[in-house]
């Protein structure tokens, strides 16, 4: 799983308005660094945003084809008061 399909799959499973930049960290494809901001995240702590995250890729973690994805995660609101704003 490159990680153009990282992100798509984050961005289609969590639905309209989310945005994902995903990392290679290692050039072997499945190790990944993402940043993610979600409306799906709105009221959610950051232990529930993981959780979504995590489940869009749950298969090709299970199959270790994604070995290790470390991630910041925001909903809009906290993304622009984690930016100064």
């Amino acid at each position: 799983m490159n990680p153009d399909q990282v992100k798509q799959r984050i961005q289609e499973k969590l639905g309209p308005g989310t945005e994902a930049e995903i990392i290679d960290l290692t050039g072997t494809m499945d190790h990944y660094q993402a940043i993610i901001i979600s409306p799906a995240f709105e009221g959610k702590i950051m232990i529930e945003q993981h959780r979504m995250v995590m489940g869009t890729v749950q298969s090709e973690i299970d199959s270790g084809e994604v070995h290790a994805l470390t991630m910041r995660t925001f909903s809009p609101a906290q993304y622009k008061k984690y930016l100064g704003g």
